[in-house]
């Protein structure tokens, strides 16, 4: 990273990394969004409370609730953790 900043060039690996960064990013403010909008009551959804309880009300429901939350996991420490990612 410091490379490019020093060169001032961006090859497609970093530009990649940064629209990865991006999305989560994106992924993340919209669900924080939604959430607060739903919570003040200007739109009519359930919270992330509300939905989570739902889904994990079955095991068909938890088992899905943990392989999102490894594949996200595994995904953000992958990419922000280990060297070379």
């Amino acid at each position: 990273m410091l490379q490019c900043c020093v060169s001032g060039t961006v090859n497609a690996r970093q530009e990649f990394k940064m629209f990865g960064t991006i999305c989560w990013l994106i992924l993340l403010a919209s669900g924080v969004l939604i959430e607060l909008l739903s919570r003040t009551g200007r739109i009519v959804t359930p919270t992330l409370i509300r939905t989570g309880a739902l889904v994990a009300r079955s095991v068909v429901g938890r088992l899905s609730l943990l392989a999102f939350w490894i594949f996200v996991g595994l995904h953000l420490f992958a990419r922000y953790t280990l060297p070379g990612h």
